[in-house]
């Protein structure tokens, strides 16, 4: 391979080690994959006949131990998914705000007394529990907006801007894109679990004695998360 406009991708080490390593389309990065191993085409690693599967996560899905097209961190995937909640809570901000200016004179005394009561004939519903409610309708709500978003963002760029901004992209098993419908499957399962409260952490941290690194709405989805520097 000529240094002048290659594409990233993983090309024969030049130092004459053996093996591969990784050029990121400018030079020659610190990546390498050892000489027992084969990278294909598609961007998979491939043992060599005889030497196994590697100890790493994500070996046995031809990913390297680290850098490109290795599987994400654990930290890095959730640093991801707060930044796209924060990219979100303007959302529910604006909800929160516009429901308790149009419903918020109507919730009545958050505590009403027993004099109310007697004055009213009937017991009223205290305010904070319209108020609670209320709540609840802005999170929902903002939950099918982030569901929309994640969608939309990995279905047509990819990733979302969480995912860009850390450097990580979701991929099939087999390296390439998730279209509509496992972008829509992977995001509405973590939307769900979300409303599971503690039983819906499982989702989210079966990645952590995961041997490829998937959550379980990967594994619904079919897909993992890896590192993408571009």
């Amino acid at each position: 391979m000529t240094d002048g406009g290659a594409p990233a991708n993983w090309y024969p080490d030049p130092d004459g080690l053996g093996g591969q390593r990784y050029w990121d389309g400018a030079a020659w990065t610190h990546f390498r994959v050892p000489a027992f191993a084969q990278v294909a085409p598609d961007g998979r690693w491939i043992p060599a006949p005889g030497w196994g599967s590697p100890p790493w996560k994500g070996a046995r899905l031809g990913r390297p131990q680290s850098g490109p097209g290795a599987l994400a961190e654990p930290a890095r995937r959730l640093g991801a998914r707060m930044l796209d909640l924060v990219v979100v809570l303007p959302v529910f901000a604006l909800l929160l705000v516009l429901g308790l200016a149009i419903f918020g004179p109507r919730f009545g005394p958050l505590f009403p007394t027993a004099s109310v009561s007697r004055s009213q004939g009937t017991v009223p519903t205290p305010g904070f529990v319209w108020l609670y409610l209320t709540i609840v309708a802005c999170l929902v709500i903002t939950g099918f907006v982030l569901f929309a978003y994640e969608t939309v963002a990995v279905a047509v760029f990819g990733r979302t801007l969480g995912m860009a901004w850390l450097h990580i992209r979701p991929l099939r098993v087999s390296g390439t894109a998730l279209g509509w419908g496992r972008a829509s499957a992977r995001a509405a399962i973590f939307w769900l679990a979300g409303f599971l409260g503690w039983i819906g952490l499982i989702d989210p941290l079966w990645c952590l004695w995961d041997g490829d690194r998937q959550c379980l709405h990967d594994k619904v989805a079919d897909s993992i998360v890896v590192n993408d520097p571009r």
